[in-house]
């Protein structure tokens, strides 16, 4: 991908030194959860790794991966006529998948990070899926990405700390490349 004038490079020295969140340790599970079909189903792939971590990290039950992919894939994937999924897409395909149970409703917003920071500091959190954009600059174009931590360098710039479903489990994306996010809220 050709780089984007006003895109920012950052290396490690310019990553947070503490994060706030989840542990990676949680994530690494899902590594072997590669999305390889082109164009890429990596919607499915986070809502899938969302679902997974909620439940077992909620109820201390393991569902299976490859069932919640094949589930999560005509609700999400195949859900409207155009090519690539946005946030409310990834809403509603989570939102029916959930239907029957009824403790959790999907939400989506179009600004990542007051939505990130909020939910990955609560007491007990949930991981938050955050889309890229190219046209922030991303590396990762348009893409979505399951974020568990969140941290601020040195210079207070936000990042993020996520599973990619490209096989990393501990990539850091600059929030200012990021836009919609999407979460789940526990049901009162």
């Amino acid at each position: 991908m050709k780089k984007i004038k006003w895109q920012n490079d950052y290396n490690f020295k310019e990553y947070p030194k503490k994060w706030t969140g989840l542990s990676s340790i949680h994530f690494t599970m899902y590594r072997s959860f590669v999305n390889r079909l082109k164009p890429g189903m990596c919607g499915t792939y986070v809502s899938a790794a969302l679902i997974h971590y909620t439940i077992k990290a909620e109820r201390d039950y393991e569902l299976d991966m490859q069932q919640l992919l094949a589930g999560l894939r005509p609700k999400i994937e195949d859900r409207q006529t155009y090519r690539g999924t946005f946030a409310w897409d990834l809403k509603d395909g989570l939102n029916e998948l959930l239907a029957d149970d009824g403790s959790y409703e999907a939400r989506y917003h179009l600004v990542s990070n007051p939505i990130v920071v909020r939910e990955l500091s609560k007491s007990n959190p949930l991981p938050v899926i955050v889309g890229t954009t190219r046209l922030f600059g991303s590396k990762y174009g348009n893409h979505w990405l399951l974020v568990y931590a969140f941290g601020y360098n040195d210079k207070g710039q936000l990042f993020y700390r996520a599973y990619d479903n490209h096989g990393r489990t501990m990539a850091v994306i600059p929030a200012s490349q990021t836009m919609a996010c999407v979460w789940l809220e526990k049901k009162k």
